[in-house]
């Protein structure tokens, strides 16, 4: 219904060319609120669900909410003992309806009231589980010169994109159906898939060029450009950092990967492909779980930093599979499975995924580049759930994860998304070797960074109403992280070193550079990288994406 009506607002606006400039500002800043609700509404859910669960511990918070719940089964009591009374002849009848319409109407005033509190009291709360939206002219007083906003809104038929930039404002309608739409992000992502020629699992000394690389539609990412973010050039053109907020289709693609003019050359040609004017050549990207992170983001008190040197904590090569059945004496077998950062979405067990062994030199690589120690990594055995719920984890400038990502239903019963851990010998509610996104929403974080290297993080497959990002990104803001590092599909283990060690060294580098523009200049590095062809394809190059704030704020 709320999609229903933008439409025909949109369509108003359109169609009524009598109305005034000013009042056409006033229906596109209207509906640009109306949409943000719309994405509220659906991107938010889990995390809502999970609200009890994240707020477990909050001294005040868990108080507010179990008041809430309380008054809202109250409400929900009345409205059917009045449903049965209203039915009812005669005058006892009438005081009854007269007395629960009273009682009810207290009970909203008191839902009310506790709300305000939440928003006054939990802001950070509420921006998790039921974001407050902007109108454009309070985006465009958070924005900063030379960054610009996108955010798109899907329905049964058309695709609306907005544009905002400090000093100008815009939408568009993509002209073609949704369905069709759905239909080339898919074909798009079906070539982003990991391939026989990939070298996830593969030591990094142990790299040969391949002579033909998988294609990628490149007309189709152009066309997809041509009809969301073309038409909004005169507001985005400019703006070295772009931010976009999608949601239906698009979220299945990193929009690096959409290409601003038409391609030239065969789309299996390594040359070609590395010559294409990718949108990441225009713009730094980041990407927003909705519109209001960014005033959650820009208005959020940064701490202190009492060193001059950036610390580091890292996790991953958990112990799974054969590794894991080898440590506890069992057989191993012959051959151990195809080793990917890949969600296998028939695993039955957590000890059934297969061992990552090159997350632990890529943590060491990372570790290195911040200059941290090697008790900074943790490792195999010491790569738990209950090590990162018990470690002080607030004074880390950077928080690596590099494991397994799965994604809700994942396993039988997983109801969020998590990421993998070595698996205990018992376990229990501190540790089940799967950290969750409520749970990852309670821990105690500062940094600057949270990368997940970890497969789909970030990702759905383009299915209808399939969420593009999923509850972890979002959960780890609300602890505490200024932004996250996110996979939009099984990473490439030599590529994901490359990428994150290359962004971290630009962003602490003597001259450092903004999040989004350090990915921005590692990711175009590894696309120009002429010692192997299949550098050249965006699977290897575009798999990241900076979710929260892509700027610098140190």
């Amino acid at each position: 219904m709320i999609r229903d009506g933008i439409l025909a607002m949109v369509l108003w606006s359109v169609l009524t060319f009598a109305v005034s400039a000013q009042t056409r500002a006033e229906i596109r800043d209207r509906v640009f609120v109306t949409a943000q609700r719309a994405q509220a509404s659906s991107a938010g859910r889990a995390l809502a669900q999970a609200a009890g669960r994240i707020a477990a511990g909050t001294a005040g918070l868990e108080g507010l909410l179990r008041d809430q719940q309380d008054i809202s089964r109250e409400i929900a009591a009345q409205r059917a003992e009045l449903a049965e009374v209203a039915a009812r002849p005669g005058a006892e009848a009438e005081l009854t309806v007269t007395r629960l319409q009273a009682e009810i109407s207290d009970g909203r005033a008191r839902l009310q009231a506790l709300d305000a509190r939440l928003g006054t009291e939990f802001p950070e709360f509420r921006e998790l589980t039921d974001p407050a939206p902007l109108s454009i002219a309070e985006v465009q007083a958070l924005l900063r010169p030379g960054e610009a906003l996108v955010m798109t809104m899907t329905d049964d038929s058309y695709l609306y994109t907005w544009a905002v930039s400090p000093g100008a404002s815009a939408w568009t309608r993509a002209e073609l159906p949704l369905s069709e739409l759905r239909t080339l992000v898919q074909g798009l992502r079906a070539q982003l898939r990991v391939e026989v020629d990939s070298r996830a699992g593969v030591a990094l000394g142990n790299r040969q060029g391949v002579s033909r690389i998988r294609g990628f539609d490149r007309t189709t990412a152009h066309r997809l450009y041509l009809e969301t973010l073309a038409p909004l050039e005169p507001v985005i053109g400019a703006a070295r950092h772009l931010m976009v907020v999608f949601d239906g289709p698009l979220t299945s693609l990193p929009p690096a990967v959409l290409v601003t003019r038409p391609p030239d050359g065969e789309d299996t040609a390594p040359q070609a492909l590395r010559e294409t004017g990718w949108l990441l050549r225009r713009h730094a990207l980041t990407t927003l779980p909705h519109v209001s992170a960014l005033r959650a983001l820009r208005q959020t008190a940064l701490p202190a930093r009492p060193r001059d040197t950036p610390s580091f904590l890292g996790f991953g090569d958990p112990l799974l599979g054969y590794r894991l059945a080898a440590e506890d004496g069992a057989q191993a077998p012959e051959e151990a499975q195809v080793v990917t950062r890949g969600i296998y979405e028939d695993v039955r067990r957590v000890a059934d995924l297969a061992p990552l062994p090159n997350t632990a030199r890529e943590l060491r690589r990372l570790a290195a580049t911040m200059g941290a120690p090697e008790t900074s990594v943790h490792l195999a055995r010491a790569a738990t759930e209950g090590a990162v719920k018990t470690l002080d984890l607030s004074g880390a400038d950077v928080v690596a994860f590099a494991t397994h990502g799965l994604l809700a239903d994942g396993l039988p019963g997983l109801t969020e998304p998590a990421l993998v851990f070595t698996p205990p010998e018992t376990p229990s509610p501190h540790d089940d070797a799967l950290l969750t996104a409520s749970e990852a929403a309670q821990l105690k974080l500062s940094a600057d960074l949270v990368i997940l290297s970890a497969c789909d993080t970030a990702g759905s497959d383009g299915t209808p109403g399939a969420e593009g990002l999923t509850g972890l990104a979002r959960a780890f803001i609300y602890a505490g992280a200024r932004a996250i590092l996110v996979s939009h599909w099984p990473v490439d283990d030599y590529a994901a070193s490359v990428l994150t060690t290359g962004m971290l060294e630009r962003m602490y580098a003597e001259a450092p550079l903004g999040r989004a523009e350090a990915l921005q200049r590692s990711a175009l590095d590894l696309l120009a990288d002429p010692r192997e062809d299949r550098f050249a394809h965006p699977r290897l190059w575009a798999p990241f994406v900076v979710v929260g704030e892509g700027g610098r704020d140190r």
